[in-house]
């Protein structure tokens, strides 16, 4: 489970968690590395514990996990529709502009209410990691 860090930056995950998540990839260090755009060296220091995971990072490893799964049931309600978010606000909305209402947590905008909290506290993030909290391979 994700750690809750001092000064109000409020969940972010730990080095197991983010070790365990690279594994359900299926990626080794250097291809995750890669992936995401960082040094070798960083993503080693994020599964030692020597430097935090910064939330980008975070959504980033997130967001592929959840991209590549598979099991995906796109027939789920997108977020505008699950929170009930009123036509004016959807218009301004990036996720749906981008018709990415499974995603919603992953842009930064304001409009959102969870967006204060960031994603841990979004309905539509915490419903998607679950399908994750188990270990299992997600991408075929």
């Amino acid at each position: 489970m994700p750690e809750v860090s001092a000064g109000g930056e409020g969940h972010r995950i730990g080095s197991d968690e983010f070790a365990r998540l690279r594994a359900v990839l299926g990626k080794s260090q250097r291809e995750l590395a890669e992936i995401l755009g960082l040094s070798l060296k960083a993503v080693e220091s994020y599964e030692q514990g020597w430097r935090k995971v910064p939330g980008h990072v975070e959504r980033l490893l997130y967001f592929l996990i959840f991209k590549l799964d598979e099991r995906n049931d796109e027939a789920e309600d997108p977020c505008w529709v699950y929170k009930g978010c009123p036509e004016d606000l959807r218009s301004k909305c990036v996720a749906y502009v981008a018709k990415e209402g499974r995603f919603c947590w992953f842009f930064t905008g304001r409009l959102c209410a969870a967006a204060g909290d960031g994603c841990h506290a979004c309905e539509v993030f915490t419903k998607m990691r679950s399908k994750v909290e188990g270990g299992e391979s997600l991408c075929r």
